[in-house]
């Protein structure tokens, strides 16, 4: 094992050893090299500065005009250079800010610094690197982003075990969730919490959430190690009365030794900014060493990795946090058209009409919903709404499709859900 990593491993040992036992194997030996960066960030200050894989002039970075161009408000330094694999510095204090404005419960001593990742999936891939061991249980919903298996059991070879949150009518519940961490029996879990849910859109209410984080307390408190996911990709795309602060931060708020609520969260959909792939890992620390010994641990999973993520993308989200006034009221107004489009869907959904074709799964936010469908196949059903009526929608399982009303104009989700219904009564007497 590399020296680096037997002594950030030993540090993290001496500062927190609950939290080294939840490391995997990669993520034990994984360290931060002394290497190019390292050199280079130790040369930034000399008059000649030969260490780095980039081209200059005198006085600047070496680029193209025409592609500089393409970017009105941000100076070639914010476009060109390569960025620090932990992300412009600048713009992990602003995201922290913003985690701390919108989470009021959450002090900035109980976090670490949010570290910039390539979006969601990657910073999935990097809790992936650095606590998943094969055979290690992955704790998810029934009702989960696919793209979990393939991170976890694929790629990882963990074991997925899913609890329902939906009762047989399709209202959210809490007590497979709890009932599930009251039987938990091993020494380590992954726990994946993600609200808004993808694919049903439902966000807990504040005695639900606090349901769901007494489970894991009590989980933890009987000596699991716990790791808490909390995929806050749709975070903010609240329409009712809900919990509208992170899962993180009552976990975090928790301070046991034993577990360890990670954040996952970004630009990607609370700016409306997919393809910049803008996202950020914050750990749910109070102890120093800790979150420098973590953090050197991330850092060198993205060296080894990806490198580092893109600079212009960064710089992008970094002027609109330092210039947010206008853009705020984008966002806003981006969020009332979704919220318009929610509640058209809500009426029209539980139409007693269409009893005979669905019966819809509880939702309250994000850009999607969820229909169980009555005596057809989703995959069919799918397949025939794409032939006969042009309406694409995803089948999620045996039962059950999603509908992403964040993409269809408001006027026309009567019909849609309409075409819906007349493509399973299709399908039903077929």
């Amino acid at each position: 094992m590399n020296p680096l990593a037997l002594d950030l491993n030993e540090q993290l040992s001496n500062a927190k050893p609950e939290i080294a036992d939840m490391l995997s194997d990669l993520g034990k030996l994984m360290y931060y090299p002394k290497g190019i960066l390292s050199q280079s960030a130790e040369a930034k200050s000399t008059q000649y500065n030969a260490t780095i894989g980039m081209a200059t002039y005198k006085n600047s970075k070496m680029y193209a005009d025409t592609l500089n161009g393409v970017f009105n408000h941000l100076e070639p330094d914010d476009i060109f250079p390569y960025a620090p694999p932990q992300g412009i510095e600048s713009l992990r204090d602003l995201w922290q800010q913003k985690m701390l404005k919108e989470n009021p419960d959450l002090s900035q001593t109980s976090m670490s610094r949010p570290i910039l990742t390539n979006a969601l999936t990657h910073g999935l891939s990097l809790v992936g690197d650095l606590f998943v061991n094969s055979q290690d249980t992955i704790l998810l919903p029934e009702h989960n982003w696919g793209n979990y298996k393939l991170v976890y059991s694929t790629r990882h070879a963990a074991e997925i075990q899913t609890y329902s949150i939906f009762d047989d009518e399709g209202h959210y519940s809490t007590k497979s969730l709890v009932e599930t961490l009251d039987n938990y029996d091993q020494e380590k879990v992954i726990l994946i919490l993600n609200y808004p849910n993808n694919p049903t859109g439902y966000t807990p209410t504040k005695d639900e959430a606090k349901t769901i984080v007494e489970a894991i307390k009590n989980l933890a408190q009987r000596g699991t190690n716990v790791i808490a996911v909390v995929d806050d990709a749709y975070y903010g795309l609240f329409y009712e009365d809900v919990f509208t602060q992170s899962l993180f931060t009552p976990l975090t708020n928790l301070q046991l030794d034993n577990l360890l609520p990670i954040r996952l969260d970004g630009a990607t959909k609370e700016f409306f900014a997919w393809g910049l792939r803008v996202g950020f890992l914050t750990f749910g620390l109070h102890d120093e060493i800790a979150k420098s010994v973590l953090e050197a641990k991330v850092k060198g999973l993205i060296r080894s990795n990806i490198s580092s993520g893109p600079m212009p993308s960064q710089s992008a989200i970094k002027y609109v946090l330092e210039n947010n006034d206008k853009f705020d009221q984008e966002i806003q107004h981006n969020i009332d058209v979704l919220e318009a489009r929610y509640k058209v869907t809500k009426e029209v959904v539980y139409d007693d009409k269409y009893a005979t074709s669905w019966q819809p799964y509880d939702f309250n936010s994000g850009y999607f919903m969820a229909l169980k469908v009555h005596g057809v196949d989703p995959e069919q059903l799918r397949v025939h709404l794409i032939e006969k009526y042009s309406i694409g929608i995803i089948a999620l399982n045996d039962t059950d499709i999603r509908i992403a009303f964040s993409c269809v104009e408001k006027d026309d989700i009567p019909h849609v859900f309409d075409a819906i219904d007349k493509a399973i009564k299709d399908l039903q007497n077929a």
